[in-house]
């Protein structure tokens, strides 16, 4: 769920490590995981959307997941519309388009929905290409960004030493919830961006769930506005920062605080 991918993404903040880009991601690393109590402790769910088997009692794929449900899994709710089964083009682009305006309702983030062929004889007919089925399509939704100024830029230090630059904003709504800060991840990104002081910043949420800053109107750059730089020294202790190679982010090497 978005509470548990935000409470996930806080504990790696704090303890100086980035923050996970998005759930999907996420989700993949942890199966690979090789400890049973780690993948326990990140809290994943699911709902079956499919079920593959030699042989099935049933040759739609509507049916087969309401049948998965009888069977003990835990499926997608027809009644709010999770999934749905339609007759035409006129259909499918229904259920985009209730979903492209009520997915920031969901307690889990979406980037989109998956149409596919409901008859499995056709399925089969249909194959796959060496990365994916023939007779499924995935439809992204485009991302929302906003527009807002920039305050200032924090950084943080993590546990570890990591230091995080982090973009204090003008308050502004964003895919449903308010963002006032917004990650940007480390040094390099911040000299990307060239960030100033003042500037009127874009945001976006990653994979839906973590704000950061994607560019700059440079048009209503202030005249005043100053450049951010990023530090040498450890904004707490003044230890000068190191950065490792082939690493992108700086830390701070003073154990003792």
């Amino acid at each position: 769920t978005r509470e548990r991918f935000e409470a996930l993404n806080a504990g790696r903040v704090e303890a100086g490590e980035e923050p996970y880009a998005n759930p999907r991601n996420t989700t993949a690393g942890t199966l690979k995981l090789q400890d049973p109590k780690l993948v326990a402790k990140r809290g994943l769910d699911n709902y079956v959307y499919g079920v593959q088997a030699d042989t099935l009692p049933v040759r739609s794929q509507f049916e087969l997941v309401e049948l998965a449900g009888t069977w003990g899994f835990k499926v997608p709710p027809a009644s709010k519309r999770f999934i749905e089964r339609v007759d035409d083009l006129e259909g499918i682009m229904a259920f985009i388009d209730h979903w492209d305006r009520h997915r920031h309702a969901l307690p889990m983030e979406t980037d989109g929905v998956v149409i596919k062929v409901d008859d499995l004889d056709v399925q089969e007919e249909l194959g796959n290409t060496a990365k994916s089925p023939r007779w499924a399509i995935a439809y992204k939704f485009q991302a929302e960004q906003a527009l807002t100024r920039l305050h200032a830029v924090t950084f943080q230090v993590g546990r570890t030493g990591a230091v995080t630059p982090v973009a204090e904003l003008e308050p502004v709504q964003l895919s449903g919830t308010t963002v006032k800060r917004a990650t940007l991840f480390n040094a390099d990104q911040l000299e990307r961006l060239d960030l100033h002081v003042g500037d009127m910043v874009r945001v976006e949420k990653a994979g839906e769930i973590i704000p950061q800053v994607v560019g700059v109107d440079l048009d209503q750059r202030p005249e005043s506005a100053v450049r951010v730089r990023y530090p040498e020294a450890c904004p707490e202790c003044g230890t000068p920062l190191v950065r490792l190679e082939g690493e992108a982010q700086h830390y701070c090497p003073n154990e003792h605080g």
